[in-house]
């Protein structure tokens, strides 16, 4: 029975392929202790019907394409985080974070050393840990070509290619229930209390007569100008009981009435700059003026900024809000659109037709890509991923398939539009492109690596499991006290930077159950992530070249 069915699997790989995600789907959503192993399961699975025999793994190019769509949906997704993050707190933040991997790598050297284990096993230990599969992706790339560069046969290659994935399931679940112990262990013994989340960033309009003697006989242009980052919008003006969009040449008089969109702090601000609040409402009259949804899916209009536009002049109307993803914000004029994004345009009735047709305003445009674009990207990340780095002692490295194509696409991210052609990819595909990427390296790292690791399970699987929570401890642990207390970091930022430091989303969704309702976890999470996915698949290739020597 059971070699009939290796039969099957090796003689239609695509079987294997589809059972191996499915089966790993289900496992992934069995809940232990509140701790489930989500899209890992795919990878475990992959490991039980691959120990079924060599015969039954699947293709390199699967497992290859798969974490070029992966890291590639996250680059182009993280690009204007990334950036961002170098900005104040943010680059304090990342260059800690580069640290304390730095730590675990010298950590893992040391347990290298004392269990004199081999380089590819050494680099697997440290990417299971720290729980990372594009740094995993890199390290097998490196060991497959340095063994070929030797001289070995191909099958001695592709086996030792598959040992960093060995070490890596071993040392994996550690990597992720580890930490979730010390956010538990830890904030029971410093006793941390959350503070009450105050609510705010609700979007709101309020009204304000204009009185203050600087801004009267100014246009709204020329006020607005002298201050940045307002978070306000000017919808409406009403100038002797006639209402009508708040243009940038509009000149304020006194007495004037604007509609002001934002938050409550910006409309604190918009209240110190125009004069006084107004019980008026003008925005409830929507007889001369009204607004309407619209989605952004034309690709003249994608990757461009709301200035550019030129919305007063085109089509008598201004945006007021955006939603991307789940979150309403309040645009500025150098807030760039992208395909998907929700607006809220605000014009007279008689031109909503041509505001649909200019942003495109269709669902179905929302979730199509422009896979020429991505292509290039792609290519670039691969040409990128290509070139030798010079090491100290002689060796090369390289950034491979998932650091190049990473680095590329988060420029292309931050960059967002070259011309006519857009490098951003709608929410929603990308989501879905980055999940089918996940899979197909799962499941295919997963069939390769199975006969080897259920070897290694057998003969000293339980001394690798050990090594694997030490180091995962001892990173954790050193952030958060280091964190805590030298750097005075708040504990619920301080969850959302050690869940970055893992590249863990089941780290972050536990501390921002944890934390709740705090976004603080989710803020630190993305202002290190990217730095810290850079840092593991940089020194995940230098212990490949350094363990050993």
């Amino acid at each position: 029975m059971t070699q009939s069915a290796i039969a099957l699997l090796t003689e239609f790989p695509i079987l294997t392929l589809f059972l191996v995600i499915g089966l790993g789907y289900l496992l992934g959503e069995i809940s232990l202790f509140g701790f489930r192993l989500g899209v890992t399961g795919v990878l475990f699975v992959g490991l039980a019907i691959g120990a079924l025999s060599p015969a039954v793994a699947l293709p390199e190019v699967v497992p290859s394409l798969g974490l070029i769509i992966f890291v590639y949906a996250v680059g182009i997704h993280s690009g204007k985080a990334f950036f961002e993050s170098f900005r104040r707190q943010g680059y304090r933040d990342s260059l800690f974070t580069v640290a304390v991997l730095v730590f675990g790598a010298l950590l893992t050297l040391g347990i290298a050393s004392l269990l004199r284990l081999p380089a590819p096993r050494a680099a697997g230990l440290f990417c299971g840990a720290v729980t990372n599969t594009p740094a995993l992706a890199a390290t097998r790339e490196l060991v497959h070509e340095r063994a070929a560069a030797t001289g070995v046969a191909a099958e001695e290659a592709r086996r030792l290619s598959e040992e960093p994935v060995v070490a890596y399931s071993i040392a994996y679940p550690v990597g992720v229930i580890g930490v979730l112990l010390c956010f538990q262990f830890l904030r029971r013994i410093w006793r941390v209390k959350f503070e009450p989340h105050e609510e705010g960033g609700e979007i709101m309009v309020r009204d304000f007569v204009v009185r203050n003697p600087g801004v009267i006989g100014r246009t709204i242009g020329d006020v607005l100008g002298l201050h940045k980052e307002l978070g306000f919008v000017i919808s409406r003006i009403q100038k002797g009981g006639v209402t009508d969009i708040a243009r940038s040449d509009t000149t304020l008089n006194e007495g004037d009435i604007v509609a002001v969109v934002g938050e409550e702090t910006a409309l604190d601000r918009a209240r110190q700059i125009f004069g006084e609040s107004s019980k008026a409402q003008i925005e409830l009259d929507r007889s001369q003026l009204d607004f309407r949804r619209i989605y952004v899916s034309s690709k003249d209009v994608v990757g461009k900024r709301i200035r550019d536009l030129d919305l007063q002049n085109r089509l008598g109307a201004t945006i007021t809000r955006l939603r991307r993803g789940d979150v309403d914000i309040v645009p500025a004029p150098e807030t760039r659109l992208e395909a998907g994004d929700h607006l809220r345009v605000l014009t007279r009735p008689v031109n909503f037709p041509a505001a649909r047709h200019f942003f495109g305003d269709s669902i179905r445009g929302t979730v199509e890509t422009d896979f020429g674009s991505v292509a290039i990207g792609m290519v670039l990340g691969v040409f990128l991923g290509m070139l030798p780095i010079p090491l100290p002692g002689g060796g090369v490295a390289r950034l491979g398939l998932a650091g190049g194509p990473l680095l590329v696409a988060l420029l292309l991210g931050k960059i967002e539009r070259s011309g006519r052609v857009t490098w951003v990819i709608p929410i929603s595909a990308n989501l879905t492109l980055r999940q089918i990427g996940l899979l197909l390296f799962m499941a295919g790292v997963g069939t390769r690596a199975g006969f080897t690791f259920a070897g290694t399970l057998r003969s000293n699987g339980m001394e690798m499991l050990a090594a694997g929570a030490v180091l995962t401890f001892g990173v954790t642990l050193g952030t958060m006290i280091f964190g805590y207390k030298v750097l005075r970091m708040p504990y619920d930022s301080l969850l959302g930077l050690m869940s970055g430091v893992q590249t863990q989303p089941a780290c972050l969704a536990y501390a921002s159950e944890m934390a709740s309702p705090s976004e603080a976890p989710n803020l630190a999470y993305a202002a290190v992530y990217p730095a810290a996915m850079i840092a593991k698949i940089v020194l995940a290739q230098l212990l490949v070249a350094w363990v050993g020597r």
